[in-house]
Formats: structure tokens, sequence, C-alpha cells
């Protein structure tokens, strides 16, 4: 059963994955295995959370009130908030060695995929159906 707007969260999780995996991908070749690694770990530090709101958006809930669906946004937002703070942390305190700029740079470059990703995509999906035009 497909959920209708589904295709454009999962463009957009993908999107972060890629961006993250391109910034890894320059900074492997330009600085080395330690700056890619770090810039993999800021993005995932970035996709996991917007991917745990993903899915609370995105489980149907039959006959769910307006206030029910509200409440499992504002759920998910927190959540994802507190995720992304733990998971940050938990790189910082556990990773050794680790290059902080690296982290930050390939956590920024995933949140920037979340609001490039509906620009770019803007001919991808046509908004009827959230199905894919092409």
């Amino acid at each position: 059963m497909s959920t209708p707007g589904r295709q454009p969260i999962i463009a957009i999780l993908l999107a972060q994955a890629l961006a993250s995996g391109v910034v890894a991908g320059v900074l492997a070749v330009w600085q080395g295995q330690l700056v890619a690694v770090s810039a993999l770990l800021g993005g995932a530090a970035a996709l996991i959370p917007n991917a745990f709101l993903a899915a609370r958006l995105m489980t149907p809930k039959a006959g769910a009130s307006a206030e029910a669906l509200l409440r499992a946004a504002w759920f998910g937002e927190i959540g994802k908030l507190v995720l992304t703070a733990l998971l940050l942390a938990a790189v910082f305190a556990a990773v050794r060695p680790i290059s902080g700029p690296a982290v930050i740079g390939g956590f920024i470059a995933a949140q920037l995929a979340v609001v490039g990703a509906p620009l770019l995509g803007s001919g991808w999906f046509d908004g009827k159906d959230g199905k894919a035009k092409y």
C-alpha cells in the first residue's frame, strides 16, 4: 500500500545519503580516509534522525484525527532533535581519531540536501498523487 507523498520523502532521504557520500568521496581524494569517514558520520547524524521523523509521518493511521497526526508529527520532530544531539555527541565522544570540521561539514551537507532536494526535484513529482512523472 502506497502512502501519498511517500516518494518525495524517500527522495529527500536518498538526497541526504547522496550528499553525504559525495562530500565523503571528495574529501577522501582530497584529505584522506579519516576526514572522509568523519564526514560520513556527520551525514549519518543528520540522515538517521530524519529517517526517524519520516517513519513517524509515513506510518499509516487509519481514522486518525488531525490532533493525533499533529501529536505524531511533534513526537517525530522532538525525537529527531534528541537523536541528532545524541548521535553528534556519540560521534564526538566515542570516535577517535576524528576530524571535527569534517563531521560538521558532512552534517551540513546532509541538512542542505533537505532544502535542495525538493527544489531540484520539483519536476520529478507531479504533486497530485505523489507518483513520479518519469
